[in-house]
C-alpha cells in the first residue's frame, strides 16, 4: 500500500471531525458525573448511569492522535471493545503565557482538535482530561525565590528531569498556586465553551515528579530553598508558638523560629541505622512533617479550586498514596494520604501496579501500589495504571521480561483484571507505543506492524470479554473474601532514616513488597489497609492479622490492640520492631509489651537471614523468599526472642537464636517475626490454623474477592492444581505454565476461556 493511501482514511476523518464540529447546530448535552456507593462499591454515575471504572489512556503515546492511522486504529478497537472512557493530557505550561493569559490557539491544537477527532471515531466517548501545573521556564526564571532547593546540590537548568536537580516551582509558593490557578480558570472557562467540553466526566490533576505528586526531586533530598525555608518557619511558630518550647523539642539552646532553616545533607544522613531517634533527631523528623504537608497544601488548594470552578459535576483524582514498591518516603511526598482520603475535593486515588519482578514477571501477583481497602472504607475509588508493555512492540523496561506472544500479555492482564474485581477498583489501559523513554524511541529500534501495545484481535477480545464482564457485575453486591489483613503505617517512615540509607531499604522493600507478595502466595485471601483506620474496621470477619511497618505506636493504639484486636480467636503478627517508638522516644521495652514476649538486642556484622523448616530467607529477594537469597547489609537495630514461654518457629541462620516463635494465650495467638515475616509455608500454615480458608497449597498466586477465585502460574511451574472453594468444592485444574485462570467463587465455572 503507498504512503498516499494509508493517509487518505486520516484526512478523510480529520475533514469529517471539521465538519461536523462546524455545521452542527446541536451542541452535545452536558456532562455531569459523580462518585457514587453503589453495590458495596465506588462507581462513576455519568448523567445517572453505572459506568464501569474502565479507561483507554493514549496521551503520552505516539498514538494520541486521532488523524493519524495508529491513533484511529486504537480508538476504534476500544470503542469496539465497549470502552467509551477516554483521557487525554495537557501540560498548561505550554498554553501558558508570560503576561498571565492563556494562550487558547496552544489549548485548540494540543487538547481540543484531539478530542474532537476521538469523538468523531466514537461519538460516545467520555473524557478524563489530565493537567499538569509545572511552572514555565520563563515563570522560574523570573521567579527565583519561589523555585525549589536540593540539599545534594545546586539546581541544574540543563535538564528538565524532575527526578534530579531540574527547575521548579516549591510546593510551599503561593505565588505558584496563585498565578495557576489563573491559568486553570482561564482553561476551565475556555474548555466549557467548546463541544467536546462538555463530555468531560473527569480530571485527573498531575503535579511534582512524574505528575504523581512526588515530590519534585525527591532523590535530591529537596527543599532547601527560599519558599520552603519560609514555609517552615510558619509551620514551627504554629507547631511550637515560642522560641523556649522549639529549645526544649530541639535541645538547642540557641535555637529559634525566625532563623530555623531546613536540614542539610549532612544532617539528613547523619543516622545510618534503621530509625532516627526524636529525642536527638526532632529536628529533622520536624521538617519531614512540614514537607509532607507542603504536597498535601498544594493537592488540597487545587482540588477544591477546580471542584468549585468546574460549572458541573466532575470526577477529581491523582496519583497519591503508594506504598508498595516505593522507597524516598520521608521526602516522597505521600505520607499524608490519611488525610487526602477525608478529603470531599477527591473522588478517586491512582498509581501503576507495583514494578517488583514479583508482581510484573509472569504468573507475578499484578499487587497494586496503594493500601486499596482503605481507599474503598472512605468512600473512595482507586485507579490502577496498567502499563504492562506486551508483545506486540518491541519496547523493554530493565528488570520487566519481555512478553513473547498473546497468551503471556493476555495472562498478565488477566491477573491485573483479577485484581480488579477483587478490590473493587478499576484501571486504564495505558498506551505505550514509541512512549518517550524506552526504546524503541531512544534506541531506535522499529515498530512492529502495529498500532500499538493492545492491538492484536486476542488482545482486544480478552479486553472486550473483562469489560462486558464488569457491565454485569457493577449491578451485584460486592463482597471481599479476605479473612486476613494487613497494617501499615506511613507515620513510621517519619522515624526511619532514609536518604540513601540501604539499612531501611531493605526492611521496607522486605516488609512492604517481599511479604505481601509472599502472602499472595500463601493461599490465603487478604486486605490492606493504613493502620490509622484499625479503629474504623469491623475486625470479626479477619482470622488473622498482620502488622506491617507499625513501628510507631502510641500508647493508646497498644490499648486498643491488647483489648479489640487480640481477642475471638484471632492470630495477630507482628514484624520486626512494632511499636518500638511512640514518637517520642525508642524503647525496645515496648516491643515486648505488644508482642507479649521477652525480647532482646542483638547484634550480626553479616545481613541476617531466618531458617524456617530448613528454608533460608533474608531481606532482600529477586523471586519467591524461599530461593535463600540475602541481603545487601547488616541491621541495627535487630531483635531476637528470648523467652521459654513460646513455641520458636524459626531461628537466624546457623544458630540457636529464635527469630519467629508464637504464644498461644487464653482466646487469641500472638506471632512475633524479628524480621518482617516472609515464606509462603510459614504465612499458610500460620492462616490456616488462625481458620483462614486456604484455596491452594501450590505457592502459586490467589487473588480472590468480588465473587472471582483467580489462580496464576509461573513460568516453570504448570501440572496439576486443587483450588479449594469456600463452599467446599474441589476444583481441578491443568495449568499450562505461565498461564492465569479467573473463575466464579461458587460455581468453579471458568469465567474466561
Amino acid at each position: 500500500m503507498k504512503s498516499s493511501d494509508k493517509l487518505l482514511p486520516c484526512i478523510l476523518l480529520f475533514a469529517a471531525a471539521t465538519f461536523f464540529y462546524a455545521c452542527s447546530d446541536k451542541a452535545p448535552q452536558p456532562v455531569s458525573a459523580e462518585l457514587v456507593q453503589y453495590h458495596g462499591r465506588s462507581i462513576p454515575a455519568i448523567n445517572g448511569t453505572y459506568v464501569p471504572p474502565i479507561v483507554y489512556s493514549p496521551p503520552f503515546s505516539i498514538s494520541r492522535n486521532p488523524y493519524w492511522e495508529d491513533g484511529r486504529i486504537n480508538y476504534d478497537n476500544f470503542a469496539k471493545a465497549g470502552i467509551d472512557l477516554v483521557e487525554m493530557h495537557i501540560e498548561l505550561r505550554n498554553a501558558w503565557n508570560p503576561d498571565g493569559t492563556l494562550n487558547i490557539p496552544m489549548v485548540r491544537h494540543e487538547l481540543i482538535s484531539t478530542l474532537q477527532g476521538i469523538l468523531a471515531i466514537n461519538p460516545k466517548t467520555y473524557f478524563q482530561v489530565r493537567l499538569d501545573f509545572h511552572a514555565p521556564y520563563w515563570w522560574l526564571k523570573q521567579y527565583p525565590e519561589e523555585r525549589v532547593g536540593y540539599a545534594t546540590g545546586p539546581i541544574d537548568f540543563s535538564t528538565a528531569n524532575d527526578i534530579v536537580r531540574a527547575p521548579n516551582a516549591s510546593m510551599t509558593s503561593e505565588r505558584w498556586k496563585e498565578d495557576a490557578t489563573q491559568i486553570l480558570k482561564q482553561f476551565l472557562d475556555y474548555l466549557n465553551t467548546t463541544d467536546v467540553g462538555q463530555r468531560v466526566y473527569s480530571f485527573m490533576l498531575g503535579g511534582g515528579c512524574g505528575s504523581e505528586w512526588h515530590y519534585f526531586g525527591y532523590k535530591q533530598e529537596p527543599d532547601t530553598g527560599d519558599a520552603m525555608t519560609r514555609y517552615f518557619r510558619r509551620w514551627l511558630s504554629e507547631k511550637y508558638g515560642t522560641d523556649k518550647a522549639l529549645q526544649e523539642a530541639w535541645n538547642r539552646p540557641d535555637a529559634t523560629i525566625a532563623a530555623a532553616t531546613v536540614p542539610d545533607l549532612a544532617e539528613r544522613r547523619y543516622n545510618t541505622g534503621v530509625f532516627r531517634d526524636p529525642q536527638k533527631e526532632r529536628r529533622i523528623i520536624d521538617y519531614f512533617h512540614c514537607h509532607q504537608k507542603t504536597t498535601e497544601d498544594a493537592i488540597h488548594y487545587f482540588t477544591r479550586f477546580l471542584k468549585e470552578n468546574w460549572p458541573r459535576k466532575a470526577l477529581v483524582g491523582l496519583f497519591n498514596g503508594y506504598l508498595f514498591y516505593d522507597n524516598d518516603f520521608n521526602a516522597n511526598g505521600h505520607l499524608y494520604f490519611d488525610r487526602l482520603l477525608d478529603s470531599p475535593y477527591i473522588d478517586f486515588f491512582a498509581g501503576p501496579y507495583n514494578y517488583s519482578r514479583e508482581a510484573r514477571d509472569l504468573g507475578g501477583t499484578s499487587q497494586q501500589r496503594a493500601l486499596v481497602e482503605s481507599v474503598n472504607l472512605h468512600g473512595k475509588l482507586f485507579m490502577t495504571e496498567q502499563d504492562r508493555l506486551l508483545h506486540p512492540i518491541t519496547q523493554s523496561r530493565s528488570d520487566e521480561a519481555a512478553l513473547k506472544n498473546d497468551d503471556e500479555s493476555i495472562a498478565t492482564l488477566r491477573t491485573n483484571f483479577a485484581q480488579l474485581v477483587s478490590r473493587a477498583s478499576g484501571y486504564w489501559f495505558e498506551e505505550f507505543s514509541s512512549f518517550p523513554g524506552f526504546p524503541p524511541f531512544w534506541q531506535n529500534q522499529p515498530l512492529k506492524e502495529v498500532a500499538g501495545n493492545f492491538n492484536t484481535p486476542a488482545i482486544m477480545a480478552e479486553i472486550k470479554h473483562q469489560k462486558t464482564f464488569c457491565d454485569e457485575m457493577i449491578h451485584r453486591d460486592y463482597e471481599s473474601a479476605a479473612d486476613v489483613a494487613f497494617f501499615y503505617d506511613f507515620n513510621t517512615y517519619y522515624y526511619m532514616a532514609e536518604g540513601g540509607n540501604l539499612q531501611t531499604r531493605e526492611i521496607e522493600h522486605a516488609s512492604n513488597n517481599g511479604m505481601i507478595s509472599d502472602a499472595y502466595r500463601s493461599g490465603a485471601s487478604f486486605d490492606t489497609y493504613l493502620f490509622s483506620d484499625l479503629r474504623r474496621i469491623d475486625l470479626a470477619k479477619y482470622k488473622a492479622v498482620v502488622f506491617g511497618t507499625t513501628y510507631c505506636m502510641s500508647d493508646a493504639d497498644m490499648d486498643f490492640i491488647n483489648r479489640e484486636v487480640k481477642k475471638d480467636g484471632r492470630t495477630v503478627i507482628f514484624t520486626y520492631a512494632p511499636a518500638y517508638t511512640d514518637g517520642d522516644k525508642l524503647d525496645m521495652g515496648r516491643i515486648g509489651k505488644i508482642t507479649e514476649m521477652d525480647v532482646r538486642s542483638i547484634q550480626m556484622d553479616t545481613p541476617p537471614m531466618v531458617t524456617v523448616n530448613g528454608r533460608d530467607y533474608g531481606l532482600l529477594s529477586a523471586g519467591l523468599s524461599t530461593n535463600g537469597s540475602i541481603g545487601r547489609v547488616p541491621i541495627s537495630p535487630l531483635f531476637a526472642i528470648d523467652d521459654p514461654q513460646v513455641e520458636v518457629l524459626g531461628y537466624y541462620r546457623d544458630s540457636q537464636t529464635a527469630a519467629i516463635a508464637q504464644k498461644k494465650q487464653a482466646g487469641y495467638t500472638v506471632v512475633y517475626s524479628a524480621l518482617p515475616l516472609r515464606d509462603p509455608d510459614l504465612m499458610r500454615r500460620l492462616f490456616r490454623e488462625a481458620g483462614a480458608h486456604i484455596y491452594s497449597d501450590s505457592n502459586d498466586v490467589i487473588i480472590a474477592g468480588g465473587g472471582i477465585v483467580c489462580l496464576a502460574t509461573k513460568e516453570d511451574a504448570g501440572g496439576k492444581r486443587i483450588l479449594r472453594l469456600r463452599n467446599g468444592q474441589k476444583v481441578e485444574l491443568e495449568m499450562a505454565p505461565a498461564s492465569t485462570v479467573i473463575l466464579d467463587a461458587q460455581t468453579g465455572r471458568r469465567i474466561f476461556e
